[in-house]
């Protein structure tokens, strides 16, 4: 079984402007595939897209169209744009868009009830039509509508990002009333989550413990639906890349050889229709069109 990085990002400032990496110290400086080897080794690997420009989605998915070790490429859009789902069709018939195989809109808070939003939903449902997976990264307050968009989009798969953990204030609230919001969506057999982006919320004093977040998340969604990502290159204000993946593996320990798999790649190739044991354009092109099917 391939094992898969299910989110690491690649960026380059001086191709694309991140206004947050301004202030963003030592991340501000490009980070790409060489710069990953180096951390983590020839790790294979599912990129999300940092930023918010077309024109980053269309870099990204020519990177993933000379490597094989990017299995796929999540890109971001507007789901409230009318014309997002067009965009996406652009980009899926570009150069490497048959790497594209993932769609993110960030749900931030003071967002109010933006998966409720009709065109959203529209979206959201368009996405489900082409085979594409949704990734949510939630923001505080916004599990419940979250729950809610998903269980009225049975036909869309979705992927909790970083396991929701900064949509409840766990220092404050504890992992209780996280896990207690974050259980609807477990319930729900087309969501799966990440066990990823967990740095700062155990590196903060009083932080949670890696374990016990791990546990609650085996719980809720159990193995076959949680993969590993390691938010790299975000993650190394924390943590050594090595140190994300051996610290996952640790809460892993206790897993069967096969529940351990899932997590460290099978569930990423089936929420994500990758196919890491053939990652050419031709095998990518045969993938989507298997997931439209």
């Amino acid at each position: 079984m391939t094992a898969i990085d299910a989110h690491v990002h690649l960026w380059d400032p001086g191709l694309h402007d991140h206004a947050w990496l301004r202030s963003a110290g030592e991340l501000h400086r490009p980070f790409l595939l060489d710069d990953l080897t180096t951390a983590a080794g020839p790790v294979t690997a599912v990129v999300v897209q940092a930023g918010r420009t077309a024109d980053e989605a269309r870099w990204l998915l020519g990177l993933a169209a000379r490597s094989a070790r990017l299995a796929g490429v999540v890109v971001h859009a507007d789901l409230a744009d009318p014309s997002a789902v067009d965009t996406i069709d652009a980009l899926r018939a570009e150069e490497g868009g048959s790497a594209l195989v993932g769609v993110r809109d960030p749900v931030g808070a003071g967002d109010g009830a933006r998966l409720g939003l009709p065109q959203v939903r529209r979206s959201l449902a368009a996405l489900g039509e082409r085979g594409l997976t949704v990734d949510l990264l939630l923001g505080h307050g916004t599990l419940p509508e979250a729950h809610a968009a998903a269980r009225d989009l049975p036909q869309v798969r979705f992927v909790v990002d970083h396991a929701a953990i900064s949509a409840v204030d766990v220092r404050r609230d504890g992992l209780t009333e996280w896990a207690a919001q974050l259980a609807p969506l477990g319930r729900l057999p087309h969501v799966v989550c990440k066990l990823s982006g967990l740095g700062k919320a155990i590196a903060e004093p009083d932080g949670v413990s890696m374990d016990a977040v791990a546990r609650v998340l085996l719980d809720v969604f159990g193995p076959r639906r949680l993969m590993f990502g390691s938010d790299w290159p975000v993650s190394t204000q924390w943590s050594a890349y090595e140190d994300v993946a051996g610290a996952t593996a640790r809460v892993l320990g206790g897993l069967t050889t096969d529940e351990a798999d899932a997590v460290r790649g099978g569930t990423a190739i089936g929420a994500y229709g990758l196919d890491p044991a053939g990652t050419s354009a031709t095998g990518r092109t045969t993938m989507m069109r298997q997931r439209e099917h």
